[in-house]
């Protein structure tokens, strides 16, 4: 019965049956609902779902849940679980694999197994709808994600693992569907379960092997038609999820599926994946949302008790058994209290895989009408508890996050992308979007330069509508934009000074892979602006979709680890095979194959490696070892002219790759030269205008002739720590027991090294000088000279490797060399290193 039978007024009868108003009237809900709940501080989903209920059958009777609505939420109900698969991040699961297996088995086992018990003896159901109850409250639904990503603790390794978890209690919730769904049949014997597990197996053999393989051709062959993609994606979802339903597997297993499948082809921070977001948040997920609501029964709720205690039941499973899972989880991998309590505010939301496996049971008989009504209401009080948790608990989070060493992957993030032809606009803007970290509220800069001439004016008006399809493009994707445009005599001029007014930290430019005789790297353009500018430069040159790669081929030539941008060069790297999905794979020398493993390893985001170890760098392309498919993307991390790992022939490389592998999609990273310290750039020239600190005459020892290492190491420092013979001892040990920083082979007769102590206020740098040559440890040869640079404990490592990348540049002239071996007094030494340094400026 109707609580409203008719509106006379309008001459409409309830319930509508107009398909217009009816359309209208879910519009008006989906548009109002979620703000007006927002106000009350409940999430949006929850008002979509009141309205659903006020506007059904049970309440006003505006709406009937006909066909219509039916066919709409199941449309719904199957795009939910598709974004569920779509949006889950894979790498993150992997990284974090075996703790996010763990976590995922106890918080969804805990609830699973307490409900079994409360179903049968205290509800009184059967063995199936208790199973079925048990995979209701063992699921989770990421609903405070928004909030902990606008607090800052997404990366937090507590948090990733339960991120992680969420495909496992998913997996395991969809599964006991399957298993339940077809086992109240009336055939379920021996042959009926062979016949379902033959099918089920041979169905997952086919989508596993088919999905990734269409998507891949799909997407290498269709390019540039956002529309097309989108229409193919949701005709695989619903394909999958038919399918599936076909070989007795519920539908919203093959949509799940295939958003797992198609997981990797579709980036996150990418135009498809915003397009996708967009119609499943604004139409098809409020459809459903409001079929939940539809099915509550107001006047059960007001009429009986079952339907309350029944809620009671099923949310204290589910926060109890949530929180549970959560403190035993902090206790076995040593997580704060604080972190505890987030995992516990993240994993109890109850609504998609729940809403879903709910729905299926409601349809299936084995949950009444009160049970739907209990599970709608438990939905809406944990969307409570949970996003009020992580708010609380997670500033607490991101407070001891914040008194934690500062990493270089939260330096400022500011990207330019010069464009100059329309068909590689988009593949560069997508680069740019894909490494643009999803903290940063920095825009993108799209840059076009017009040469100053007299036709300008077409130049820039042309300019402008390249610029206008760049900004549409990265507006699709919600990234925010800034277009600039400038005039210059120069191009490469009018790029640089782009770099400077903007301040830029990332400058992603395009490359054809063609180059003539005359010109040095690139061209005359790109050659410039890397030999005028300090920051980070990924030369593109990208024939292909990048969102289809396999694997990503990242070499890293001889001490590009002294590089100050290494590691943010590494973290730029990671952040990219993360959103687009792909292995890596890392190719390196083996003498600095720990130094590079380490390092990659230490560096954020966390990601999978298999590692290539070389010989000798000059064989690289020669190795059996290496090859490429289309479907790979090469990273070469290279140096500007100058710095200390710079050699000439990483500047015939990338014309030789280009050559031998034209179809590949090809980047050079160039890392930064500006050095980031404590969350500040400071803009220091790392191999060309960083000052060495100068040498006082009581920090030089001469003539440390036949005698050993040790012995001229204590003679060194004898002056500065003599006062402490223990301590002395002790730094000696230090630095005889570590490795000296010039690799074998580099800087013939010089020993670099660095020590720590608490003892110096400021770096301080100590020499030693052997004419005739002393023998030192793990050194070939004699050594001549001797550098010992001792830095404070509390200092940056950058520094120390700033100091010793210019004196590394000075010594490398044997000439150098020679001259300091044969000096007497510190006069001389100074003299010797002032002239190096004037011909090292006239140099570069």
């Amino acid at each position: 019965m109707y609580l409203i039978q008719n509106l006379a007024f309008f001459d409409i009868q309830l319930p509508i049956s107009d398909p217009v108003l009816i359309f209208a009237i879910v519009m008006l809900i989906i548009l109002l609902a979620p703000m007006v709940i927002k106000r009350l501080k409940i999430p949006g989903l929850v008002g979509t779902i009141l309205a659903g209920t006020i506007v059904g059958p049970s309440v006003l009777g505006l709406l009937e849940r006909d066909q219509t609505i039916i066919l709409l939420g199941t449309v719904g109900l199957l795009y939910l679980m598709f974004m569920a698969g779509l949006s889950l991040d894979l790498n993150k699961f992997e990284k974090l694999r075996n703790k996010s297996l763990i976590f995922g088995f106890i918080s969804f086992f805990i609830p699973q197994l307490s409900a079994i018990p409360i179903g049968l003896y205290v509800l009184d159901f059967d063995i199936w709808s208790s199973l079925l109850l048990g995979s209701i409250v063992g699921s989770h639904t990421l609903l405070a994600y928004p909030i902990a990503n606008r607090i800052g603790i997404t990366k937090n390794t507590a948090v990733t693992m339960a991120m992680g978890g969420t495909i496992v209690t998913d997996m395991l919730s969809l599964s006991i569907l399957a298993i339940v769904a077809n086992s109240i049949g009336d055939a379920t014997g021996v042959g009926f379960w062979v016949t379902f597990v033959v099918f089920a197996l041979g169905y997952l053999a086919l989508v596993v092997f088919a999905i990734p393989k269409l998507g891949k051709w799909f997407f290498r062959n269709v390019r540039n038609e956002s529309n097309t993609q989108y229409v193919f994606l949701i005709a695989l979802l619903f394909t999958t999820a038919f399918l599936a339903e076909q070989v007795g597997l519920a539908s919203i297993i093959g949509a799940f599926l295939a958003g797992l499948l198609l997981n990797r082809l579709v980036p996150e921070s990418g135009t498809l994946m915003s397009r996708v977001q967009f119609v499943g948040d604004a139409y098809f997920i409020p459809f459903f949302l409001i079929s939940v609501g539809m099915l509550v029964d107001v006047g059960v709720m007001i009429e009986s008790w079952d339907v309350w205690i029944q809620t009671g039941l099923f949310t204290a499973l589910v926060v109890f058994g949530k929180g549970i899972a959560a403190k035993i989880s902090q206790l076995i991998f040593g997580f704060t209290s604080n972190e505890g309590w987030a995992i516990a505010g993240l994993t109890i939301p109850q609504a998609a895989a729940t809403l879903a496996v709910t729905l299926v049971g409601f349809e299936i008989g084995l949950f009444s009408q009160t049970s739907v009504n209990a599970v709608v209401i438990m939905i809406l009080i944990t969307c409570m508890i949970g996003p009020y948790i992580v708010e609380r608990y997670g500033k607490l989070v991101a407070l001891e996050e914040s008194k934690r060493a500062y990493s270089s992957a939260d330096a400022p993030e500011r990207i330019l992308i010069p464009l100059a032809n329309p068909a590689t606009a988009e593949a560069l803007m997508d680069i740019a979007m894909i490494i643009k970290k999803k903290n940063s509220e920095d825009p993108l800069f799209p840059l076009t330069v017009a040469r100053d001439s007299d036709n300008v004016a077409e130049q820039v008006a042309e300019s402008e509508k390249m610029l206008s399809h760049a900004v549409v493009h990265a507006a699709a994707a919600e990234v925010p934009v800034i277009p600039v445009t400038r005039v210059d005599m120069n191009i490469s001029n009018g790029i640089i000074r782009a770099v400077k007014e903007l301040r830029i930290s990332h400058v992603v430019i395009g490359w054809n892979g063609l180059i003539s005789a005359r010109q040095r790297i690139f061209g005359t353009i790109l050659d410039q602006m890397l030999e005028d500018t300090d920051e980070m430069v990924l030369v593109s040159k990208i024939d292909h979709p990048i969102n289809t790669t396999a694997k990503v081929v990242l070499m890293i030539p001889p001490y590009l680890d002294r590089e100050p941008g290494f590691k943010n060069a590494l973290s730029t790297i990671k952040n990219l095979v993360i959103e687009i999905g792909a292995d890596l794979e890392v190719v390196g020398t083996r003498n600095n194959q720990t130094i590079i493993k380490e390092l990659i390893e230490k560096t954020d985001p966390e990601v999978q490696s298999k590692y290539i170890l070389l010989e000798k760098w000059s064989g690289l392309l020669k190795d059996e070892r290496l090859s490429f498919d289309e479907e790979d993307l090469l990273l070469l991390l290279s140096t500007r002219k100058g710095t200390i790992s710079w050699d000439e022939n990483l500047e015939r490389l990338p014309r030789i790759i280009a050559q031998n592998y034209p179809n590949l999609n090809f980047v050079t990273v160039y890392p930064s030269e500006a050095v980031v310290d404590s969350g500040f750039i400071q803009n220091i020239r790392f191999a060309r205008s960083t000052i060495i600190p100068s040498i006082r005459s009581q920090h030089v020892s001469f003539n440390l002739d036949s005698i050993s290492a040790e012995d001229a190491l204590k003679d060194i420092l004898e002056r500065a720590f003599g006062d402490n013979p223990l301590h002395l001892s002790e730094i000696v040990e230090r630095i005889l027991a570590k490795d000296i920083d010039n690799y074998s082979g580099e800087l013939p007769g010089v020993v670099l090294t660095t020590t720590r102590t608490r003892s110096v206020t400021q770096p301080t740098l100590f020499m030693g000088i052997s004419p005739e040559g002393l023998f030192y440890p793990k050194v070939k040869g004699k050594v001549k000279l001797i550098f010992v640079l001792i830095s404070p404990r509390g200092q940056t490592t950058q520094r120390s490797l700033n100091i010793l990348a210019n004196l590394a540049r000075i010594l490398a002239s044997r000439k150098t060399v020679d001259k300091l071996a044969q000096s007497k007094t510190v006069k001389q030494i100074d003299e010797i290193f002032s002239e190096a340094q004037v011909k090292s400026k006239k140099s570069y």
